[in-house]
């Protein structure tokens, strides 16, 4: 049945595409999303109507076309919807709420050094209530739930020295989703951080242009997301763009020992590798806010780091467009942005030299969410499930074994 069809259960669906059009485009008349759709304009009309109805799209003026009367344009209302984003990392962990354009209105950040899961879910039952006590009464009508944005596979930290067995042991022992669900009166989503953070950069970052674009995150651990058709993919697992792992040569940096022929791109593209390689040399930092304090007086080691980074991202691009035909790469950090953007200038440089007569090679982009990226594709969660026009079923009460150290 095609997408235009008129029938009552593609009715949600179409919604759906209204709304992402809407976010695409800024703003958009009735007729303009009637060709886009592929609907009748009685049937678009019917849709618009009942969108605005609701709250979820105002008008945004009028544009005069030819003869007749000018159009009415449309665009997402601000305040249609709201949810809480948390960006639950291996260091700290970040509350935002977020209005249903993805504008923050608020955040707070808790700093750990062990992310023990009794520990947090107190701390992510404190954070949600204070979030959503900003909210007024009207508002909290329209709030839809918590979105939870986190690495898979936690339990398994130990093996980085993140985090102590007794910890571990704790993850493996616990259903995270159920006790928080317990605590929590409102529709929990999971999913994987950089995926999130993807899905974040799609609807409200430089990915809107793009239909098939591969997103990769330099946070404490480098990490990706999917975009093909428009839409978050996921995968079989939820890990899609799971980069930690491509292989890559050996680092070229002296604080790297080099004890087999080959790494990954988790030992030469994360921050956490930056700051081993400024421990190596004497300069004594343990969290990435600190790396402003340390970064003037140590620009050649840095620099150091920015080059074997830069070699590294370049073979795993080259390695993911050899399985997929995309039209950008974009590039996301908790850097400093005047770092990132001298970090894309060496990629950019490196991928532009190349001879590469049978791929052709994505543009580069830089993303626009920085450090805020991973929240906001939180916050992002609760409000895709209902108005994504995919139709993937996000990770909705239970955390899949992924999570923990099984």
């Amino acid at each position: 049945m095609s997408q235009g069809s008129n029938s009552s259960t593609l009715r949600q669906y179409n919604e759906r595409v209204v709304i992402s059009a809407l976010r695409k485009a800024g703003a958009a008349s009735k007729a303009d999303l009637s060709r886009l759709m592929g609907l009748t304009l009685p049937a678009l009309t019917r849709i618009v109507d009942d969108l605005e109805q609701r709250g979820l799209i105002e008008k945004s003026g009028r544009r005069s076309q030819g003869v007749g009367q000018p159009s009415h344009l449309y665009q997402i209302n601000d305040d249609g919807l709201y949810s809480v984003g948390i960006k639950l990392g291996r260091q700290n962990i970040e509350f935002v709420l977020a209005n249903f354009a993805g504008h923050l209105l608020a955040k707070s950040t808790n700093d750990y050094s062990s992310p023990a899961p009794s520990d947090l879910l107190t701390i992510i039952e404190q954070g949600v209530a204070h979030m959503v006590s900003q909210l007024d009464a009207a508002a909290r009508t329209r709030f839809v739930g918590v979105g939870i944005a986190m690495p898979w596979f936690i339990g398994k930290w130990a093996e980085h020295n993140e985090m102590s067995d007794d910890v571990a042991a704790q993850w493996a022992a616990v259903d995270f989703a159920k006790e928080l669900e317990a605590r929590i009166d409102c529709p929990i989503f999971f999913e994987n951080d950089c995926s999130a953070a993807a899905a974040a950069e799609l609807y409200f970052g430089k990915g809107k242009p793009y239909e098939h674009f591969l997103y990769i995150y330099i946070g404490s651990f480098v990490g990706g997301g999917l975009v093909l058709n428009g839409d978050l993919e996921r995968g079989i697992h939820s890990n899609a763009a799971c980069l930690a792992t491509i292989p890559v040569p050996c680092s070229s940096l002296d604080s790297r020992a080099r004890e087999q022929k080959w790494d990954t791109l988790i030992n030469r593209a994360s921050i956490s590798t930056l700051i081993a390689h400024l421990n190596f040399h004497q300069i004594t930092i343990n969290h990435i806010s600190e790396l402003a304090l340390v970064i003037d007086e140590n620009r050649s080691l840095v620099h150091d780091w920015m080059v074997d980074c830069a070699d590294s991202l370049v073979h795993a691009i080259l390695c993911s467009i050899g399985f997929l035909d995309l039209e950008a790469v974009i590039i996301d950090s908790e850097l400093p942005n005047y770092l990132l953007s001298e970090l894309l200038s060496m990629v950019r440089r490196r991928l532009t030299s190349l001879q590469q007569q049978h791929l052709f090679i994505p543009q580069l982009q830089q993303g626009s969410l920085g450090e805020n990226a991973i929240a906001i594709g939180g916050a992002i969660l609760p409000l895709y499930s209902h108005f994504a026009p995919d139709k993937t079923v996000l990770l909705k009460g239970g955390v899949p074994d992924r999570l923990s150290n099984h």
